[in-house]
């Protein structure tokens, strides 16, 4: 019997994204554990879930049980208050952790750094602190590691790391930055989980094609702060516009504007709201408002029935990528080069923290012209890289998990 701690694994959470990392990193784990006959228990203590105990997630075919537990890591005050105001419930997750064979923490993908500041990375650091604490032997798992800006959080993530029995990372840039803050630690560069989601392709109507555009909201009112938080050298409002403009232009094309963070109410971080207020804008025929999706394996079904697809959330465009959908990444943040260029060796991503409006525009005509092209070395990648490094990863894991 395996008791796994899967930590910073959000499944009730708007964002697609890191949902699907949670998704990803379970059926991964389930067909590793389940083809050697483990029985096997996940806890989440980031899970989102509002009552704790057992849940399950079905998808199409795709059936998974979990435990959602209390993250009781003191990450802040009113944290450290509900620990205290729920001692009963607080000495149980104490208990699971005590027995737990394993933590591993998936980081929300790109939250182990301080780009998000000090309070995103006390939430993630909370479960290495934990494993400390209670002597559980924690991994890393495939992520962005860093940029750590404050000295302080530098400090501490060293320490996290140090600590890790085995630590992965998602990308050539994080592999090199964990070695410069650690050298003689041992890293593993392997990939994002999400490539590795199942999904089912959507067929949409043959005689057009189908063009797909993710909007990020956090980036359409200039991140957390509103005041072009990730130095975005483009106006991001402004190509969005004239990216719609372009493809509205063209015979025979069908724009979709495709979100991957939702939620029932309007926020900062709301990709649906953004897209409805230009799909209501706009009014027009051949501009389609995909629906608001209720897990990343529905989302990932839908892009796949794209032709092309673009997009500023990073596992909108992995979901594009991992499905043979020929995609321009449309990065505001090194994750984005360290994956697809770095990794992936795939040279048609735009960087819109150093190019202009006028060059990320060129770099999306100019690869729509090269579908066909672009599909054919995403083909390659998936699988030779791709494919490469899930033999990694899984070796990985059944080392850690000490399956071998």
């Amino acid at each position: 019997m395996k008791n796994i701690i899967l930590a910073n694994c959000p499944v009730a959470n708007g964002n697609r994204g890191c949902v699907a990392l949670t998704f990803s990193t379970m059926y991964l784990l389930k067909e590793i554990l389940e083809s050697r006959n483990i029985p096997y228990t996940f806890y989440l203590p980031n899970s989102g879930d509002t009552i704790m105990g057992n849940h399950v997630i079905r998808s199409g075919n795709i059936k998974i049980e979990y435990q959602a537990i209390r993250d009781i890591s003191n990450f802040n005050m009113k944290n450290r208050l509900k620990n205290i105001a729920l001692f009963k419930r607080t000495m149980a997750t104490q208990t699971i952790y005590k027995n737990a064979d394993a933590i591993l923490d998936i980081g929300q993908g790109d939250s182990f750094a301080d780009i998000y500041g000090k309070t995103r990375f006390d939430l993630i650091f909370g479960q290495y602190q934990l494993g400390m604490r209670y002597k559980v032997p924690y991994c890393i798992l495939p992520q962005t590691v860093g940029p750590f800006k404050n000295e302080a959080i530098c400090e501490r993530a060293k320490k996290g790391i140090k600590n890790a029995r085995s630590v992965m990372v998602r990308d050539r840039q994080s592999y090199d930055y964990v070695k410069q803050l650690l050298p003689n630690k041992d890293v593993t560069e392997c990939i994002d989980v999400a490539f590795f989601m199942p999904f089912e392709r959507r067929q949409f109507e043959e005689k057009y094609i189908h063009v797909g555009l993710n909007i990020s909201a956090l980036l359409w009112h200039g991140g957390y702060t509103q005041d072009n938080q990730f130095g975005l050298k483009v106006d991001y409002q402004n190509l969005v516009r004239e990216i719609i403009n372009y493809f509205l232009s063209l015979e025979n094309v069908k724009l979709h504007l495709i979100p991957h963070v939702v939620g029932g109410e309007r926020s900062v971080e709301n990709d649906y709201a953004v897209s409805y207020d230009l799909w209501e804008e706009y009014k027009n025929e051949n501009l389609i408002l995909a629906p608001l999706f209720l897990d990343p394996i529905i989302a990932k079904n839908y892009i796949s029935g794209m032709d092309f697809f673009m997009g500023a959330r990073m596992h909108a465009t992995i979901g594009a990528f991992s499905s043979g959908v020929p995609v321009v990444p449309m990065a505001y943040s090194r994750k984005f080069n360290g994956l697809f260029v770095d990794t992936l060796s795939y040279p048609h991503m735009a960087d819109m923290k150093n190019q202009s409006n006028a060059e990320v525009f060129d770099i999306i005509k100019d690869a729509y012209t090269k579908r066909e092209q672009l599909k054919e070395k995403i083909k390659d990648r998936m699988n030779g890289v791709v494919s490469e490094r899930k033999e990694i990863l899984i070796k990985n894991l059944e080392s850690f998990l000490q399956l071998q």
